[in-house]
């Protein structure tokens, strides 16, 4: 078998047995043997007339995917990522199957079946567990799409021989600075006075809110904190049970994601808010 260094790791969860019911997605692009980028996102699933569901399984609720976006929302941001990699998956029989059936109902591909698909499972034989395990490598929480993704793009890289490296596109000058754009300015950890708020009418005033990922508009996180903060929003780094709002971009930490699903889980409202919509609101 060819070395496959450059590819995208996919996994889902379904909320019901039905494999039209994606309710999360995770996504990790590697590329030349590095990781180069991770995208999660709960999903708003195709409804179905299944009254079981996969809770018990993915801890994903009712209550937490009612807020999602759904597949059609997100495939701008999937298809930018994946371009025209192979996706791998452990188990791509299903994978790929709900893959198809959210391509099929949304219509988002002229052709679904360009998209070529990899399997570690028929790879190696083994359980995801087991060939991590076998391969020394931490798989995180089963069954949360992220981890799972990322458990099989390290498995992909092992089975090739190729080093384990979780870094940016263009090495340590890149890394740096990817750092460097995610730090705040301590003045934007300070909520305005409300005096000094100009627009009181939006979902950002006297919200606590927390930025994770990085995005296309606003490379720099300082400047968007900024933008949020001249509309009353509370800029925090943390995400606890006074958080009201978290915007979420690409390559979100996954423990922040993690702490939304636990939160919303035990019944805080945390609202979260993608690029996109967040764009529209600040538009208006």
């Amino acid at each position: 078998m060819p070395k496959l260094n450059s590819f995208t790791a996919l996994d889902f969860e379904t909320f019901t047995a039905e494999r039209s019911s994606a309710c999360a997605i995770g996504l990790v692009k590697v590329v030349a043997g590095h990781i180069v980028q991770q995208f999660y996102s709960l999903i708003n699933p195709i409804p179905d007339n299944r009254t079981a569901d996969n809770s018990a399984v993915n801890g994903i609720t009712r209550e937490m995917i009612d807020v999602a976006p759904t597949f059609l929302q997100l495939w701008p941001t999937i298809n930018k990522i994946i371009g025209d990699d192979v996706l791998v998956c452990h188990n791509a029989e299903f994978d790929s199957s709900v893959w198809n059936e959210q391509m099929d109902f949304y219509s988002c591909g002229a052709n679904p079946s360009e998209f070529c698909f990899f399997c570690t499972y028929q790879l190696t034989g083994l359980s995801l567990e087991d060939a991590c395990a076998k391969h020394n490598i931490d798989m995180g929480c089963h069954h949360n799409a992220l981890d799972d993704a990322t458990a099989c793009a390290r498995l992909m890289l092992a089975e090739n021989g190729v080093m384990q490296v979780n870094t940016f596109k263009g090495g340590i000058s890149a890394a740096l600075s990817h750092m460097a754009a995610k730090k705040y300015n301590k003045k934007t950890l300070i909520a305005l006075d409300d005096d000094a708020v100009e627009n009181k009418d939006t979902i950002f005033f006297h919200a606590r809110t927390v930025i994770t990922g990085v995005f296309a508009s606003y490379p720099n996180r300082d400047e968007l904190g900024q933008t949020l903060q001249e509309l009353g929003a509370d800029i925090n780094t943390s995400i606890s049970r006074k958080t009201n709002i978290v915007v979420v971009g690409d390559g979100a930490g996954p423990s922040k994601l993690r702490k939304i699903e636990e939160l919303r889980a035990d019944g805080y409202d945390i609202r979260v808010i993608y690029e996109p919509e967040l764009i529209s609101l600040l538009s208006n």
